[in-house]
C-alpha cells in the first residue's frame, strides 16, 4: 500500500508542469502579450486604419445608373423610347485631401493611445514585480525571525534551568515567538498577495505556476535635471502625441466640412433611343446649395477644434507636473536607500548571528536580547521596503517619461 502511494505521489510529481520562471522583463513582455486591457485599443487602431483606407479611396460614393424606358404615342403611331445614362459624384474642392487628412490623423492618436496603454501596463507589471521580490525577501526574513525568537526560547529555557534566568525571561521568549510566528503570517499573505497581482497583470491561467527571478536592486542611474526630463517627455510621451494628432484631425475635419459646403459636381452620359434617333450626351449636375450649407458640420467642427485645443493644453500640464512629481518621488526613495551602507547591512546581520550566544553566555541580559534583535530586524526590513519603493519609483518615472516598454 505504502509503494503504491509513493510511486502515485511521484507520477504527479513528474507530470505536474514546472513552474513558469520569469525576469522582470519577461514579464513585462508576457503582459502586453496577454493583457485584455490592450483589446479595446487594437481594435480603436484597427478601425482607424480602416477608415482612412476607406477615405482614401477615389470617389466616397459609386457611380449611379438612370434608366428610362415607355412608348411615344401619337395618332395612329406609337413607338418605344429607350434613355439610360450613368453619372458620377465627383469632389473638385479638396474634400478627398482633407478626408484623408483627418482619418490619418485619428490613427495616429489610436495608435499613440494604444502605446500609452503599453506603457503604462508596463509600469503596473515592474511594480508588481518588485512588491513580490520584496515581499519574498520580507518572508526569508520573517522565517528568519521565527527561528532566532526560537533559538532565543531556547537559550531562555536552558539558563532557566541552569538558575541564570527567570520565568519572566522564559515567557517573554514564548510572546516573542508568537510575534514572530504572526510576522510570518503576514508576510506569507503579503507575498500571495504580490503574487496574485502580478498574475492578474501577466493574464495567466489558475493551474500556471509562477516564480520571479531576479534581485531586489536598483537599475536606474542617476537622472537628468527636471526641465531636461520634461522636455524628454514631451516628446516621447503618447499621450502628447495622441493630443497632437487629436487636434491635427480636428482641423483636417474643419477644412473638410468647409469644402463640403461647395457644389456637389456630378459628371456622366446618357444614351437615348427617340423615334428611331440615337442620342448621345453628356451630363453635368451641379447641386445648389440654398438651403444647407453644411452649417452642422462647420459648427461641430469648429467646437471639435476648440475642444482639442484645450486637451493639447491640459496633456502638456499634467505631463509637467507627473514628471516633476515622479523625479521628486526617485529621488526621496534613492536617498532612502543609500541610508543603508553595505557597513550598516553587514554590522545589523553579524548583530543577528552573535546575539543569542552573547545571551546564552551571559554577556547581554534577555532584554538586551530583544532589543538589539528587533533593531536588526526592523532595519533589514526597512532596507527592503526602501528598494521596494525605490524600484516602484524607477518604475513611474520610466511611465512618465513615455518609456519602459521592451
Amino acid at each position: 500500500m505504502l509503494a503504491s502511494f509513493c510511486l502515485m505521489t511521484w507520477l504527479l510529481l513528474q507530470s505536474a508542469p514546472a513552474p513558469l520562471s520569469l525576469t522582470q522583463e519577461e514579464a513585462v513582455t508576457l503582459a502586453l502579450e496577454r493583457s485584455p486591457r490592450l483589446l479595446s485599443a487594437r481594435a480603436e487602431a484597427l478601425s482607424a486604419q480602416a477608415r482612412l483606407d476607406g477615405a482614401s479611396l477615389l470617389a466616397q460614393t459609386n457611380p449611379e445608373l438612370q434608366g428610362a424606358v415607355g412608348p411615344r404615342l401619337r395618332d395612329g403611331v406609337s413607338s418605344l423610347d429607350v434613355t439610360v445614362g450613368v453619372s458620377q459624384r465627383l469632389e473638385l474642392f479638396g474634400q478627398r485631401g482633407a478626408r484623408r487628412e483627418a482619418a490619418a490623423a485619428q490613427l495616429t492618436a489610436s495608435e499613440a493611445r494604444l502605446e500609452t496603454l503599453r506603457v503604462s501596463l508596463a509600469a503596473e507589471v515592474r511594480g508588481a514585480f518588485a512588491r513580490l521580490l520584496a515581499s519574498e525577501q520580507e518572508w526569508s526574513l520573517a522565517d528568519e525571525g521565527q527561528l532566532l525568537a526560537e533559538q532565543a526560547l531556547q537559550a531562555a529555557e536552558e539558563r532557566q534551568t541552569a538558575g541564570a534566568a527567570s520565568r519572566i525571561e522564559v515567557n517573554t521568549a514564548r510572546v516573542e515567538l508568537g510575534r514572530a510566528a504572526h510576522a510570518r503570517v503576514l508576510a506569507e499573505r503579503r507575498r500571495t498577495l504580490a503574487r496574485g497581482e502580478l498574475r492578474l497583470l501577466l493574464g495567466l491561467e489558475p493551474s500556471e505556476a509562477m516564480e520571479a527571478k531576479g534581485e531586489l536592486r536598483p537599475g536606474m542611474t542617476d537622472p537628468p535635471p527636471l526641465d531636461a526630463l520634461v522636455e524628454r517627455a514631451l516628446a516621447r510621451r503618447a499621450d502628447v502625441k495622441a493630443a497632437r494628432s487629436e487636434l491635427d484631425a480636428a482641423r483636417a475635419e474643419v477644412e473638410l466640412a468647409s469644402r463640403e459646403a461647395w457644389p456637389g459636381t456630378r459628371l456622366g452620359a446618357s444614351y437615348s433611343q427617340e423615334e428611331g434617333a440615337r442620342i448621345v450626351q453628356g451630363t453635368l449636375g451641379i447641386e445648389l446649395p440654398v438651403f444647407n450649407r453644411n452649417q452642422a458640420a462647420r459648427g461641430v467642427g469648429a467646437a471639435r477644434l476648440t475642444q482639442t485645443r484645450g486637451l493639447l493644453e491640459a496633456t502638456e500640464r499634467l505631463v509637467r507636473t507627473e514628471v516633476g512629481l515622479a523625479l521628486e518621488r526617485y529621488r526621496t526613495a534613492r536617498a532612502a536607500v543609500a541610508v543603508y551602507s553595505e557597513d550598516v547591512l553587514e554590522a545589523l546581520q553579524q548583530n543577528l548571528a552573535l546575539v543569542n550566544e552573547a545571551y546564552r553566555a551571559g554577556k547581554v541580559d534577555f532584554f538586551q536580547l530583544l532589543l538589539i534583535r528587533r533593531d536588526a530586524l526592523d532595519a533589514r526590513r526597512g532596507y527592503i521596503e526602501a528598494l521596494e519603493e525605490l524600484l516602484i519609483a524607477e518604475a513611474q518615472l520610466t511611465r512618465t517619461l513615455g518609456e519602459g516598454q521592451p
